[in-house]
């Protein structure tokens, strides 16, 4: 009694979970699966679009940062060499050598700046570069999903 039992309910297991209500087999199952893919793959395409959008406002930001610590540490350094041109000319005199030392420093920060300020940038630009190509790829998957739909039988 058991045993019969055990294979009618394995067997009404079997028919009802290979029934194609139940399967994902059925075109208008394959339709919305797809839909969800393509609405599940546009989301991800305008999140980044939005990402590098807000990057390249910072990007924009960076450059005016840049450029203004560029001109600075010209100007410093101009300074520094003026310092050290005068120390060239009176060389025992401390009073220029500790100018032109105060000079150096400063022209060795804003240098300093200037580098991790262009380490940044092209670290923000890579990023950038590197969602632009996802968004491409994401794209490409979009429109093959698109292009060839399964066929859905209106039932």
């Amino acid at each position: 009694m058991n045993k019969t039992l055990l294979f009618l309910i394995t067997t009404a297991f079997f028919f009802i979970a290979c029934s194609p209500k139940t399967t994902t087999s059925s075109p208008k199952m394959q339709a919305l699966t797809v839909e969800g893919q393509i609405l599940e793959k546009n989301t991800k395409i305008n999140n980044l679009n939005l990402e590098i959008e807000k990057q390249r406002l910072e990007l924009i930001e960076l450059i005016k940062e840049i450029k203004l610590a560029t001109d600075s540490s010209s100007t410093s350094s101009k300074k520094a060499s003026d310092a050290a041109s005068d120390m060239k000319i009176k060389v025992g005199d401390l009073g220029k050598a500790a100018t032109a030392d105060i000079y150096a420093e400063a022209a060795s920060k804003d240098a300093r700046k200037v580098y991790k300020l262009n380490s940044k940038l092209f670290k923000m630009t890579d990023e950038t570069s590197n969602k632009q190509k996802r968004v491409e790829a994401l794209s490409k998957e979009v429109e093959t999903l698109k292009a060839t739909p399964p066929t859905v039988n209106p039932n």
